[in-house]
Protein backbone atom coordinates (compact mmCIF):
# COMPACT_ATOMS: atom_id res chain seq x y z
CA UNK A 1 0.00 0.00 0.00
CA UNK A 2 1.38 3.61 -0.55
CA UNK A 3 0.23 7.21 -0.56
CA UNK A 4 1.02 9.77 -3.01
CA UNK A 5 0.12 13.50 -3.94
CA UNK A 6 -1.99 14.04 -7.23
CA UNK A 7 0.17 14.97 -9.54
CA UNK A 8 -0.71 13.55 -13.10
CA UNK A 9 -4.31 13.84 -15.01
CA UNK A 10 -4.47 10.35 -14.60
CA UNK A 11 -4.40 10.32 -11.11
CA UNK A 12 -6.92 13.17 -10.94
CA UNK A 13 -9.27 10.57 -13.00
CA UNK A 14 -8.63 7.95 -10.09
CA UNK A 15 -9.83 10.66 -7.16
CA UNK A 16 -12.98 11.59 -9.54
CA UNK A 17 -13.88 7.50 -9.21
CA UNK A 18 -13.05 7.26 -6.08
CA UNK A 19 -15.07 10.54 -5.12
CA UNK A 20 -17.90 9.24 -7.00
CA UNK A 21 -17.82 5.94 -4.52
CA UNK A 22 -17.72 7.87 -1.70
CA UNK A 23 -20.66 10.39 -3.11
CA UNK A 24 -23.02 7.22 -3.94
CA UNK A 25 -21.90 5.54 -0.09
CA UNK A 26 -22.32 8.71 1.84
CA UNK A 27 -23.55 11.56 -0.47
CA UNK A 28 -27.12 11.19 0.00
CA UNK A 29 -29.17 14.20 -1.63
CA UNK A 30 -26.18 15.75 -1.67
CA UNK A 31 -25.06 17.56 -4.65
CA UNK A 32 -22.60 16.43 -6.67
CA UNK A 33 -20.95 17.05 -9.83
CA UNK A 34 -17.83 15.08 -11.25
CA UNK A 35 -16.98 18.27 -13.16
CA UNK A 36 -16.42 19.83 -9.86
CA UNK A 37 -14.44 17.24 -8.78
CA UNK A 38 -12.14 17.25 -12.23
CA UNK A 39 -11.65 21.49 -11.22
CA UNK A 40 -10.57 20.71 -8.19
CA UNK A 41 -8.03 17.72 -9.77
CA UNK A 42 -6.55 19.85 -12.18
CA UNK A 43 -6.01 23.27 -9.64
CA UNK A 44 -4.42 20.96 -7.54
CA UNK A 45 -2.34 19.57 -10.44
CA UNK A 46 -1.22 23.12 -11.47
CA UNK A 47 -0.65 24.35 -8.29
CA UNK A 48 2.98 22.34 -7.85
CA UNK A 49 3.40 24.38 -4.55
CA UNK A 50 0.10 23.52 -2.83
CA UNK A 51 -0.28 26.94 -1.81
CA UNK A 52 -4.03 26.34 -0.95
CA UNK A 53 -5.56 23.26 -1.75
CA UNK A 54 -3.86 19.17 -1.93
CA UNK A 55 -5.05 15.98 -2.26
CA UNK A 56 -3.54 12.30 -1.75
CA UNK A 57 -4.64 9.07 -2.76
CA UNK A 58 -3.90 5.36 -1.72
CA UNK A 59 -3.15 2.57 -3.54
CA UNK A 60 -2.99 -1.26 -2.90
CA UNK A 61 -0.31 -3.14 -3.48
CA UNK A 62 -2.01 -3.60 -7.28
CA UNK A 63 -1.99 -0.04 -7.95
CA UNK A 64 -5.53 0.14 -7.39
CA UNK A 65 -7.07 3.51 -5.92
CA UNK A 66 -8.66 2.56 -2.55
CA UNK A 67 -9.20 6.43 -0.88
CA UNK A 68 -8.04 9.48 -1.14
CA UNK A 69 -7.69 12.82 1.06
CA UNK A 70 -8.13 16.38 -0.13
CA UNK A 71 -7.67 19.22 1.97
CA UNK A 72 -7.47 23.41 1.74
CA UNK A 73 -5.56 25.88 3.97
CA UNK A 74 -7.63 29.06 5.48
CA UNK A 75 -5.65 31.98 6.84
CA UNK A 76 -6.64 32.28 10.06
CA UNK A 77 -8.76 35.45 11.70
CA UNK A 78 -6.65 35.81 14.60
CA UNK A 79 -3.11 34.83 13.63
CA UNK A 80 -0.82 35.32 10.76
CA UNK A 81 -0.62 31.13 10.34
CA UNK A 82 -3.38 29.07 8.76
CA UNK A 83 -5.34 26.74 9.22
CA UNK A 84 -5.76 22.89 7.24
CA UNK A 85 -8.60 21.55 6.85
CA UNK A 86 -9.88 18.35 5.42
CA UNK A 87 -12.83 18.36 2.92
CA UNK A 88 -12.74 15.22 2.10
CA UNK A 89 -11.50 11.73 3.26
CA UNK A 90 -12.41 8.56 2.21
CA UNK A 91 -11.25 4.86 2.01
CA UNK A 92 -12.82 2.08 -0.14
CA UNK A 93 -15.18 -0.49 2.54
CA UNK A 94 -13.22 -3.51 1.44
CA UNK A 95 -9.56 -1.46 2.54
CA UNK A 96 -11.29 0.23 5.76
CA UNK A 97 -9.28 -1.13 9.13
CA UNK A 98 -5.85 -1.55 7.22
CA UNK A 99 -3.61 1.84 7.41
CA UNK A 100 -4.76 3.36 4.46
CA UNK A 101 -7.03 5.87 6.05
CA UNK A 102 -3.44 7.05 8.93
CA UNK A 103 -1.71 7.09 5.75
CA UNK A 104 -3.76 9.25 3.91
CA UNK A 105 -4.01 11.38 7.38
CA UNK A 106 -0.35 11.30 7.92
CA UNK A 107 0.24 12.90 4.39
CA UNK A 108 -2.15 15.37 4.94
CA UNK A 109 -0.88 16.22 8.52
CA UNK A 110 2.89 16.17 7.03
CA UNK A 111 1.47 19.48 4.29
CA UNK A 112 -0.05 21.26 7.13
CA UNK A 113 2.92 21.01 9.36
CA UNK A 114 5.47 22.23 6.34
CA UNK A 115 2.84 25.03 5.78
CA UNK A 116 3.25 25.61 9.55
CA UNK A 117 -0.59 25.04 10.32
CA UNK A 118 -1.82 26.22 14.00
CA UNK A 119 -4.29 24.05 13.69
CA UNK A 120 -5.56 20.36 11.73
CA UNK A 121 -9.37 20.05 11.25
CA UNK A 122 -10.49 16.89 10.29
CA UNK A 123 -14.42 15.37 10.21
CA UNK A 124 -16.83 12.66 9.54
CA UNK A 125 -20.05 13.26 7.81
CA UNK A 126 -21.77 9.91 7.82
CA UNK A 127 -24.68 10.43 9.48
CA UNK A 128 -26.33 7.00 8.50
CA UNK A 129 -22.80 4.99 9.76
CA UNK A 130 -23.11 6.07 13.15
CA UNK A 131 -20.51 2.76 14.04
CA UNK A 132 -18.18 4.00 10.64
CA UNK A 133 -17.70 7.18 12.43
CA UNK A 134 -17.47 6.48 16.09
CA UNK A 135 -14.87 4.17 14.85
CA UNK A 136 -12.91 7.15 12.68
CA UNK A 137 -13.09 9.47 15.95
CA UNK A 138 -11.96 6.47 18.11
CA UNK A 139 -8.76 6.63 15.53
CA UNK A 140 -8.45 10.06 15.41
CA UNK A 141 -8.33 10.11 19.54
CA UNK A 142 -5.28 8.11 19.42
CA UNK A 143 -4.26 10.00 17.21
CA UNK A 144 -4.09 13.61 18.90
CA UNK A 145 -7.27 14.75 17.39
CA UNK A 146 -10.11 15.93 19.84
CA UNK A 147 -13.94 16.76 19.48
CA UNK A 148 -14.05 20.47 19.48
CA UNK A 149 -17.59 22.59 19.36
CA UNK A 150 -20.06 21.56 17.37
CA UNK A 151 -21.20 22.72 13.69
CA UNK A 152 -24.64 24.11 12.67
CA UNK A 153 -25.34 23.67 9.26
CA UNK A 154 -28.10 24.83 6.51
CA UNK A 155 -28.41 23.77 3.34
CA UNK A 156 -29.42 25.61 0.60
CA UNK A 157 -31.00 22.85 -1.84
CA UNK A 158 -31.69 24.25 -5.83
CA UNK A 159 -35.67 24.24 -5.51
CA UNK A 160 -36.10 21.09 -7.33
CA UNK A 161 -34.54 19.48 -3.94
CA UNK A 162 -36.32 18.74 -1.15
CA UNK A 163 -34.25 16.94 2.02
CA UNK A 164 -34.67 18.08 5.62
CA UNK A 165 -31.97 15.46 6.49
CA UNK A 166 -28.85 16.80 4.62
CA UNK A 167 -26.44 18.67 7.17
CA UNK A 168 -24.27 19.04 4.27
CA UNK A 169 -22.16 22.31 3.52
CA UNK A 170 -18.40 23.05 2.13
CA UNK A 171 -16.56 21.83 4.67
CA UNK A 172 -13.86 24.44 5.26
CA UNK A 173 -16.94 26.64 6.38
CA UNK A 174 -17.90 24.39 8.70
CA UNK A 175 -14.83 23.73 10.10
CA UNK A 176 -14.01 27.11 10.34
CA UNK A 177 -16.89 27.28 12.72
CA UNK A 178 -16.12 24.86 14.60
CA UNK A 179 -13.11 26.77 16.25
CA UNK A 180 -15.11 28.69 18.06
Amino acid sequence: MRVIRLDTPQEGLDVEHLAQLHHEEFGGSREFNVEAVTRACVKCVLDNERRYFNCWIAYDDKSLPIGYLAATLSESFYSFRSYAIQEMWYVIPRMRGTRAGIMLLNAYEGWAIKRDCERIYTQVEHDGALALTETIFGMLNKLGYRKQGYIAVKSFQHEDKDDDNDRTTHRAMGAQQAQV
